[in-house]
């Protein structure tokens, strides 16, 4: 038996995919894990900091895989492959294991802002 701790945040940024730019407000898990007896798994304050220093440079942002400049006052960040749902939580559970050994799980959803969502989860 395992101990699991879930802290997530809202936040804003644009990504290009199949040609499209466009924004969403995502909401980004991310799942944690400790002894069953453990006090603590970690403190939430500190896992949601670390969610939100890694996805602050994205605001104002769209995530790119080729440079088309700016776009509604969105700058690019260009990377490797084509930013899709899949591609983002990848890229985060890198950035997030780096800094949190004991993730278990990110989940990434992009809003319901048009009446759907989907969301995709990695787990360890």
């Amino acid at each position: 038996m395992k101990l699991t701790m879930t802290a997530a945040i809202t936040a804003r940024w644009g990504h290009r995919v199949d040609g499209l730019i466009h924004t969403h407000a995502w909401t980004l898990e991310a799942t944690v894990h400790g002894d069953e007896d453990a006090p603590m798994v970690m403190p939430v304050d500190d896992l949601e900091r670390t969610l939100c220093e890694l996805v602050e440079p994205w605001e104002k942002h769209y995530l790119t895989h080729e440079d088309l400049g700016e776009w509604k006052g969105f700058q690019p960040i260009v990377w490797e492959n084509e930013p899709t749902v899949e591609e983002i939580a990848r890229h985060l559970w890198r950035l997030v294991q780096e800094r949190v050994p004991q993730l278990e799980s990110i989940a990434l959803t992009e809003s319901t802002e048009f009446d759907r969502c989907r969301t995709v989860r990695l787990a360890a």
